[in-house]
């Protein structure tokens, strides 16, 4: 059950801890060979509502009237307050890389099943002590291969969940700006596969702005199809591993305005780097834009 508290979200002071950046967490997943995953049950669930606070949580049902003790679905403020209630549950194991956390998402990685067993036992006995829930029908355990948040890892790698591949190929052909946003939001999210994201899919990225009408046209039925046709192939990355060789490919443009003042690329560079720090500042001039680079450091 889910509550409309709009008008009470108006009102709540927004608790800003930070959610874990996704690629955090899969980067700490680089070294692992096997995964284990909780799902907590009810997530929200498992938050006092505090007791001066709870009339604000009511709601009517042919019953009568109840207040929620328990922090319930729908609250604006609650991502943040329950990352927080999560981290701090597990701030020791998560210095000590044992188990890293996305809100109801536990993953536990490890080198191998021994270790992985280990650790999920100190994890469970956190998880009894502070009266967590878990829903085991959710969870995988020694696993080579996981799904999670989105991704399939395995063995230093990542690719797009199966689930989220098929939703993108089944997508239909936009017809509103609010279909384009929806595709634009789900493939997005897997920006990091596809090389040159931003340029493919800017027709329909300018299909979103207000000054523009909306005509799915020629451009944008290729961009969407190329989009669709990239995600169905399964882009598969590795894992960024911390001191190995590392290559920086660099883009250098040189920009002009046109007669209607629209800038175009007059002239464009690639450079590649290996393993050197670079610092990178662009300036912008009237007439003639350049983006310059500062010296090697």
């Amino acid at each position: 059950m889910c509550i409309d508290y709009r008008k009470l979200n108006q009102k709540l002071v927004k608790d800003k801890f930070p959610l874990p950046l996704i690629e955090d967490v899969l980067d700490t997943l680089q070294e692992a060979k096997v995964y284990s995953t909780l799902d907590l049950r009810n997530g929200f669930f498992h938050v006092d509502v505090d007791e001066d606070c709870r009339k604000y949580t009511s709601f009517i049902v042919p019953d009568g009237q109840f207040e929620f003790n328990k922090v319930p679905f729908g609250l604006s403020t609650i991502p943040g307050v329950f990352q927080r209630y999560v981290s701090s549950i597990f701030r020791d194991l998560t210095w000590k890389e044992i188990v890293i956390s996305y809100l109801d998402d536990l993953v536990i990685p490890a080198k191998d099943e021994k270790e992985g067993l280990e650790k999920l036992k100190i994890v469970f006995e956190v998880a009894k002590k502070y009266g967590l829930e878990i829903k085991f029908k959710k969870c995988q355990f020694i696993k080579k291969t996981i799904e999670f948040l989105g991704h399939v890892v395995e063995n230093g790698t990542i690719k797009p969940s199966t689930a989220k591949t098929q939703a993108v190929r089944k997508f239909p052909e936009p017809t509103t700006i609010k279909q384009v946003q929806s595709f634009l939001g789900l493939t997005g999210y897997f920006r990091k596969y596809i090389k040159d994201y931003s340029t493919i899919a800017k027709p329909l990225s300018d299909l979103t702005r207000k000054e523009n009408p909306f005509v799915f046209g020629t451009l944008q039925k290729a961009a969407f199809e190329k989009l669709k046709n990239i995600m169905s192939e399964g882009p598969l990355l590795h894992i960024y591993k911390y001191g190995r060789r590392t290559e920086l490919q660099e883009q250098r443009e040189f920009l002009r305005n046109d007669a209607k003042k629209n800038i175009e690329t007059i002239q464009s560079e690639n450079r590649k780097t290996y393993n050197k720090r670079r610092k990178i500042a662009p300036m912008y001039k009237e007439g003639d834009l350049a983006r310059q680079k500062l010296p090697e450091i």
